[in-house]
């Protein structure tokens, strides 16, 4: 959407550079994850999970070929909440956008608790018994928010400078980690030579392993240096190139890291039994790699170890930082097509920041401190609200094909009729190993966050008076709310799938035939590939190989929902439209941000 005072309107700082993208995708990559998913990654997979963090880098890799042919036509802050609004129109794009937005406050407060965690290993008091932050934990954790929102207001040529040092520091002291395990204490034998072997669960744990390891959470942080896009000196070539050069450093990373961790294992000073990686995970889940340097025996490990708690407190620290400014970017990104109040979008008139987006975020960051039972539980739940958005890539790509080819399109992805399905049915597999609970849980957000777009500026387009919103929201929220305490509470026939999946498809279906009714507006029409997906990923969810009543069997299930996944994608493609925001840069070119 335009503002007919835009050109009167504060404008965002361009400074970042293609090194400064490239830092922020980095820095959003290594942060808590490297210090937690190693020892998550061997409880579910074992030495296996090596190879999950290989195809977890390859499917991301698919996915960004896509990601940065976006980021080249679209540079804008809050990039990921507004690609697929110029294809598809209002409501696809909000509920993806809604969903990542879930994601990426959600992780500013994990981040905050990783530093906690950590911490504990050394101050007494910040972690009870239970696994959750005390209140002096909270109140750290608070702290640690509002400094690096105080940062982010300042300016993004701050925080440029102050990216830099951090993502140097990140790169330097997990090669280092790398190069004292493997040259002073490996055991090839972690490996093959233990009870189980390399893949002690099967090669289905590969797979499974990805989301509730943290795996994909910690390659999620690519998406950086797109969200900051609109703050670039020249972003069409910078965002693309700067991002998949950081992915690429980040798979090697991660992987010989977890080769690292995996050879360095002192089962008898960790007290464990040789190949039971589930004691091995409830012995060292809170510090996995300080307890590892600490079990070698070796005093330079030793030392190294105390470093690494000073880096406990450094990469977290780094990657809220990062997440604390694109939250506010997606807020900032939201608002400025429209999907909640413009004053949102508000940029600061000395520091050229989204102030209004930042402050907005932590108060949300502070929220979901409270409710959060673990890293390892919230880790999963945000990677799959965030993947959930990256729905949107190929599809959104795709369309913008056939809608307007003559795009200036500075980064083309290779053999894009390939790349764009394959990066979708990608994205769609991550969604399928989350595994049935979170699947749920991510839908039953996304049908709650429906009626607040329409409380926004396309209320009036979409022929709709505050009554009527009002009305729908409530009883949207109501049936909504009965249908899943009915099943959480197995209230007669809602404790059956059958019964539950169907009454909460049918409300997702209602809702949208209602809205079109009322509007007619094509945006409803192009969203119908959504709520395909939606129903269809439960049922198969529910009754694949990591279901509830696993009647489909492995591999079978992965098949089927491929296929399902690719009929999808080529739905979606087909009901794209022109909007009149495509339209608008077509004729006019790229809005000023």
């Amino acid at each position: 959407m335009r503002d007919n005072n835009e050109s009167s309107r504060p404008k965002l700082r361009k400074f970042l550079t293609l090194t400064d993208i490239f830092m922020l995708s980095i820095t959003g990559m290594i942060g808590s994850a490297w210090l937690f998913s190693v020892v998550a990654g061997v409880y579910y997979a074992g030495p296996a999970s090596i190879l999950t963090w290989v195809i977890a880098g390859l499917i991301f890799i698919f996915m960004i070929f896509g990601f940065a042919e976006l980021g080249g036509v679209f540079p804008f802050s809050g990039s990921l909440a507004r690609y697929n609004h110029y294809t598809h129109g209002i409501f696809s794009n909000y509920l993806l956008s809604w969903a990542y937005f879930l994601g990426a406050v959600t992780t500013v407060s994990v981040e905050a608790i990783a530093i906690v965690t950590y911490a504990s290993s050394y101050i007494s008091g910040l972690v009870g018994s239970n696994g959750l932050l005390t209140p002096l934990g909270i109140l750290i954790a608070a702290g640690l928010i509002l400094l690096f929102t105080i940062i982010q207001l300042i300016g993004i040529n701050v925080y440029g400078w102050f990216n830099r040092f951090i993502t140097a520091w990140k790169l330097i002291i997990p090669l280092i980690t790398i190069i004292l395990l493997i040259s002073l204490y490996f055991h090839p034998s972690n490996f093959v030579s233990i009870p189980g072997s390399f893949a002690p669960y099967g090669t289905a744990a590969i797979f499974a392993a990805m989301v509730p390891s943290g795996i994909v959470f910690a390659y999620e942080g690519f998406r950086q240096g797109l969200e900051y896009a609109g703050e670039a000196k020249n972003p069409q070539r910078d965002v693309p190139l700067g991002t998949i050069l950081a992915i690429i450093v980040v798979i090697i990373i991660y992987v010989l890291l977890q080769v690292a961790f995996t050879g360095g294992i002192n089962w008898s000073a960790a007290g464990i039994t040789p190949g039971n990686w589930t004691g091995l995970y409830n012995a060292w889940q809170s510090h996995p790699f300080y307890s590892e340097l600490v079990a070698a025996g070796i005093p330079l490990l030793t030392i190294w170890a105390i470093i690494l708690l000073i880096d406990a407190a450094i990469s977290p620290a780094g990657t809220l930082a990062v997440y604390t400014g694109s939250s506010a970017r997606n807020i900032y990104g939201m608002a400025r097509v429209g999907y909640i109040p413009e004053f949102l979008s508000g940029v600061h008139k000395k520091f050229r920041t989204p102030w209004i987006a930042i402050l907005a975020t932590f108060v949300l960051a502070i929220i979901f401190l409270l409710p959060i039972p673990s890293w390892y539980y919230v880790v999963s739940l945000s990677s799959l609200l965030t993947v959930y958005n990256y729905l949107t890539v190929g599809l959104t790509n795709h369309a913008l094909r056939n809608l307007a080819p003559n795009l200036k399109r500075p980064y083309k992805a290779p053999a894009w009729f390939i790349t764009y399905p394959i990066g979708f049915v990608a994205s769609a597999m991550l969604v399928y190993w989350s595994g049935y609970s979170l699947i749920n849980t991510v839908i039953i957000a996304v049908i709650a966050g429906l009626p607040l777009v329409l409380f926004g500026p396309y209320r009036k387009k979409l022929n709709l008076s505050l009554r009527e919103v009002g009305l729908f929201s409530i009883l949207l929220w109501i049936f909504l709310g009965l249908i899943v305490v009915g099943n959480i509470y197995s209230w007669g026939p809602l404790a059956q799938f059958p019964i539950y999946w169907a009454l909460l498809s049918i409300l997702q279906i209602a809702s949208l035939a209602y809205l079109y009714l009322k509007s007619h507006h094509r945006s409803v029409k192009a969203t119908w590939w959504l709520i395909i997906f939606n129903i269809l990923s439960g049922i198969i969810s529910y009754y694949g190989s990591l279901g509830i009543r696993p009647i489909i069997p492995y591999p079978y299930d992965y098949l089927i929902f491929a296929i399902m996944s690719l009929v999808v994608y080529f739905i979606g493609v087909k009901t794209a439209y022109l909007t009149n925001d495509l339209k608008d840069i077509i004729e006019k070119g790229l809005p000023e941000e």
